[in-house]
């Protein structure tokens, strides 16, 4: 027992328990409400799993082990004696899928000193495991009960025994990569991109073998017996974790081949608009790793990942230790050669999975967060190369900071309670208000007990499809009766005005009412701005829309002033 103590890293331990408070931290965020669409729609079909319908969550978006994980896991937490939950309910599914997106979040950050320790020093594997604890993005994602943060996990853990199979190819290792593959699949189909650096190892290993002289045959027959033990692993615990795929292929496929030309820009809807324009690879440097990364670790990252591309390019000198393939003993690669693959093996996979889905249509943050732990590694790498920087502490205090301030959305109150507080104390009862749709959770948020409360205001809402003015003719005349008649108006985020002001050539329409809105000439002036912290301070709301719209939107009130008639809109908008 003191032996094992003595072998465990405090410092490592200190970053672990800091990983924990800033994942664990504000989970609940938000709650009872739920305003991230795919975390409620997964929630959703946790709520329909059941053993009459034979576990089919008709729902086929993603694969089937997140919600199978967390079905099980409400069950478990349900046989304990004072809990007394018949059925689960939304909320309870919403809390078990951020719990295993933050435990998740946490194993990324153990994984990420891991694999650092097989390519750097201690000290440099601890610098960035605490990087990637306070990266902004792998802090969002664990608090999303979504996928991006075991995807995240599963990439990881599966370079890090690509590694392991490059130091000893031992058969346990491949059934357990086939494991861990599967359970990527089965979280999501797209993890198919993960197979890239297994497959680098492969033939790594297999060129070595043809390279070397005598038993060629038996190295070669063994390492592709541990090959297909690995793919039937990863299929077999694909189809037991993610059964549908199979047992509704049919609609499986008919939601994936949806998906795929949504992602790819052949089917438009609505949500996808902020996409039209927008340059590939540019776009994700300007509008998504600054934000998820901070520009420390960006900056860092970035020259870090060029650092290790001159280094593969770089001649090896020293070739005189060696390293064992096989439990046999045969020896393979020199320590060198064996640095450089992994070099090699790392870089290629985060290359592959980015411009993968960089030329995409779609270029949501969510399609880069599997690489977000890339960065913190190749951030230490280029500080282990400059050597003992004199200002490698302050490097360290500027890097983590985006991350602290970032960390704050979850330990306030969510700025959607904070403005429908506002609203409900500032704003007249009966008044009308106009808002944007499409918000999974519209604001103002009622209380638990309301209309129950005394006294409580209550509001005439309009919820008004903005999405389609431009295309549905019938809309534009309801909303200047609305305008006409709403004393207020709220932007619960950016998320329409943004993209359609960007677009005023192709929505001329949806453009001119919030320019119209922003200069005053509809009649209205903002009265209240919700900014959050993490907006004030890192001016994210410029970021990718998902990055802000789910957890910490900024939120606008308007207050009508001047009263105009009908015929004032009418001409405003140059209405025939």
């Amino acid at each position: 027992m003191k032996y094992l103590l003595k072998k465990i890293n405090k410092k490592l331990l200190i970053i672990l328990f800091l990983a924990v408070l800033l994942r664990f931290g504000g989970l609940n965020w938000c709650l009872p409400h739920t305003p991230h669409p795919d975390e409620w729609n997964m929630a959703a079909a946790v709520t329909r799993l059941n053993w009459e319908n034979k576990l089919n969550p008709q729902f086929f978006a993603y694969g089937q082990f997140p919600l199978y994980l967390t079905y099980f896991s409400a069950r478990i937490y349900n046989f304990i004696p004072w809990i007394n939950i018949k059925e689960i309910d939304i909320q309870e599914a919403v809390f078990f899928l951020r719990f295993w997106s933050a435990t998740a979040g946490v194993g990324t950050v153990y994984l990420v000193y891991l694999i650092s320790k097989r390519i750097l020093t201690t000290h440099y594997s601890l610098l960035a495991s605490i990087l990637a604890a306070f990266t902004p993005g792998l802090i969002q994602i664990a608090h999303f009960g979504t996928t991006e943060s075991l995807l995240s996990f599963f990439f990881l853990l599966i370079i890090y025994l690509s590694f392991k199979i490059l130091e000893k190819a031992k058969a346990r290792i491949f059934v357990f990569l086939g494991i861990v593959l599967g359970l990527s699949l089965a979280t999501k189909i797209s993890a198919l991109i993960f197979t890239i650096p297994i497959l680098m190892v492969i033939i790594f290993l297999l060129q070595r073998i043809l390279m070397k002289p005598g038993k060629r045959t038996k190295g070669s027959f063994l390492l592709l017996c541990n090959s297909l033990v690995a793919f039937a692993t990863s299929l077999v615990f694909t189809l037991i974790t993610s059964p549908y795929l199979l047992l509704a292929y049919h609609e499986s496929k008919r939601t994936l081949l949806y998906e795929t030309a949504v992602a790819a820009g052949n089917t438009p809807v609505f949500y996808t608009r902020q996409f039209i324009n927008t340059t590939p690879v540019l776009f994700q440097l300007q509008k998504v790793f600054p934000y998820a990364l901070g520009w420390p670790i960006l900056i860092l990252g970035t020259l870090g990942i060029f650092l290790s591309l001159f280094l593969l390019i770089k001649p090896d000198k020293n070739k005189k230790t060696t390293l064992n393939l096989f439990a046999s003993g045969k020896e393979i690669f020199s320590k060198a050669e064996h640095f450089k693959l992994q070099f090699l093996t790392l870089n290629f996979a985060l290359l592959t999975y980015f411009f993968s889905q960089a030329f995409l249509f779609c270029k949501w943050t969510r399609f880069m967060a599997p690489i977000f732990a890339f960065f913190p590694i190749f951030a230490a790498i280029l500080l282990s190369y400059l050597g003992n920087l004199r200002y490698l502490k302050f490097l360290l205090v500027v890097s983590c900071l985006p991350g602290l301030i970032f960390s704050s959305i979850y330990f306030q109150s969510d700025i959607r309670f904070a403005a429908s507080d506002w609203i409900y104390q500032n704003i007249p009862s009966n008044s009308q208000i106009l808002f944007d749709t499409g918000n999974v959770v519209d604001i103002p948020i009622s209380p638990p007990n309301h209309p129950n409360t005394p006294n409580f205001p209550n509001y005439r809402l309009t919820s008004f499809d903005f999405y389609h003015l431009d295309e549905n003719y019938e809309l534009l005349p309801k909303l200047l009766n609305y305008l006409e008649t709403s004393d207020y108006i709220i932007i619960p985020s950016r998320r329409i005005f943004a993209n359609h002001l960007r677009l005023a050539d192709k929505y001329p329409l949806t453009a001119k009412y919030y320019s119209l809105l922003f200069s005053g000439k509809l009649g209205f002036t903002e009265i209240k701005t919700f900014v959050p912290l993490a907006s004030k301070v890192l001016g994210d709301e410029k970021a990718e829309e998902t990055f802000t719209v789910f957890d910490h939107p900024t939120i606008r009130i308007y207050q009508k002033v001047v009263p105009l008639g009908q015929n004032d809109y009418e001409n405003l908008f140059q209405y025939q």
